[in-house]
């Protein structure tokens, strides 16, 4: 999914989405001149946000 698709579906910011991506806590793909983030990666990402939160 594209940058504006992740922050759709995660319900966050572009920014904030650029700060995971920046802290290596999300994995950034890029096709071409495009720049995706893989959907396994943005569930794990998610997942990992449970675990901290419980």
């Amino acid at each position: 999914m594209t940058i504006p698709e992740f922050c759709r579906w995660s319900r966050i910011g572009r920014t904030a989405a650029y700060r995971e991506i920046k802290l290596g806590r999300l994995r950034l793909v890029k096709v071409g001149a495009k720049s995706l983030i893989l959907v396994s990666d943005a569930e794990r990402w998610l997942s990992s946000l449970s675990a901290v939160a419980a």
